[in-house]
């Protein structure tokens, strides 16, 4: 039986597990690369480990004293998802990992690889075209519609090196302008050219659940409605949950299609064009606003735990909609900068603040990270 997690990373969603997790009666272990994390400041933190680069995690994980398949691996970013699929063999023998089998994990990592199953399982997606040279980038210059974003395949390496998710190309000469940058970093097989969605956040759609990969036994969507940056985000700072019974068949249908078992976050966003939903990404971990389960009552982390446990689980997908989530600092942060431009209604701001929500930080039963999380934040911002 599982009686403790160990977190792999930081920050908001380190925090989250965390919390959720202590409220569960597991133990939790952190382990970062920085000493100076939010989540190492939380009461529910019982012990700390710092590592330097992945190999050194992976002979820490390896010598540390953890009864066999009681403790459960679980990464809070693309990075250790990554890890985790790399090392699945060697980890998987004395620890519970939450994601998936390499090859599944694979199918959701690498974005040509989920846009090629999703229109194998009759999904829409974004128009998309996979060139493999400059040549073939030049061919497709009169061949699409603009605006077009050029984005990369494995996300992680890309804005780690260039701090930004896509290259936004207007017209021709910058689609080849724009590839020469994006394969300075990457390389030409990881390359994406897609049409551009407009609408922004007010769009974007998640649907959050637990998968055994059979079945999906709990649920909730939510519109992310706000981030940072507005356009193309990489950092969700208010969501509100809505019921939307087409995402919850297009999520369903992917995930059990790919066999998926874990917690995910699959993001789809709305075509005004198609009048339908374009499946985006997965993230196969949890994410920043998962702790909306707090508000809503349906714990992914905790069904994960039970199924691996053998425990009996009981479906729960969420029927309540207007139900909030937000990391204040930066949303307001966000809400001024886009009204400062004239891009953001204050009103529209206002209107958000009537829901019932959770926040990302802030908590009277564990106070300590949200007062540090504002105290670093000068820290974190040029940390990163």
């Amino acid at each position: 039986m599982i009686d403790r997690i160990i977190l792999l990373g930081n920050h908001i969603q380190g925090l989250g597990v965390a919390r959720i997790c202590h409220s569960l009666g597991m133990e939790v272990h952190l382990f970062n690369e920085d000493p100076i994390c939010v989540t190492r400041f939380s009461n529910t933190c019982k012990k700390f480990v710092q590592f330097k680069g992945e190999a050194d995690l992976l002979k820490k994980l390896q010598k540390y004293n953890v009864p066999k398949q009681k403790a459960l691996l679980m990464p809070t970013n693309d990075r250790f998802v990554g890890f985790l699929a790399d090392n699945y063999e060697a980890l998987s023998g004395w620890y519970k990992l939450s994601v998936p089998e390499p090859e599944i994990t694979d199918i959701c990592y690498n974005k040509i690889k989920t846009y090629t199953r999703a229109k194998e399982l009759g999904i829409p997606i974004p128009e998309s075209f996979f060139p493999k040279s400059e040549e073939e980038v030049i061919a497709l210059q009169d061949k699409i519609k603009y605006p077009v974003i050029i984005k990369p395949a494995v996300m992680y390496k890309f804005y780690s090196k260039l701090g930004k998710k896509v290259y936004l190309c207007n017209t021709p000469q910058e689609l080849v302008e724009n590839y020469r940058l994006a394969t300075e970093v990457i390389i030409p097989d990881e390359v994406i050219v897609q049409e551009f969605l407009s609408g922004g956040p007010t769009k974007l759609y998640s649907f959050g659940s637990f998968c055994s990969g059979e079945k999906v036994w709990g649920s909730f969507v939510a519109n992310r409605i706000r981030q940072k940056p507005m356009d193309f985000g990489i950092s969700t700072t208010f969501a509100k949950t809505v019921v939307n019974p087409r995402i919850d068949e297009l999520a369903k249908r992917f995930l059990t299609g790919i066999k998926y078992f874990g917690l995910s976050e699959t993001e789809f966003m709305y075509d005004e064009n198609t009048k339908d939903f374009k499946l985006i990404e997965i993230n196969p971990r949890t994410w920043k606003w998962h702790t909306i389960s707090n508000t809503i009552g349906i714990n992914l982390i905790g069904m994960l735990i039970d199924y691996l446990n053998g425990e009996q689980l009981e479906e729960q997908h969420n029927t309540k909609a207007d139900l909030g989530w937000t990391e204040r600092l930066t949303d307001t942060y966000v809400v001024l900068s886009e009204a400062m431009k004239g891009r953001y209604a204050i009103r529209d701001y206002v209107n958000t603040l009537q829901y019932k929500k959770e926040y990302a930080c802030f908590s009277w039963k564990d106070p300590l990270p949200g007062v540090m999380y504002i105290a670093l934040s000068p820290y974190l911002l040029l940390s990163r």
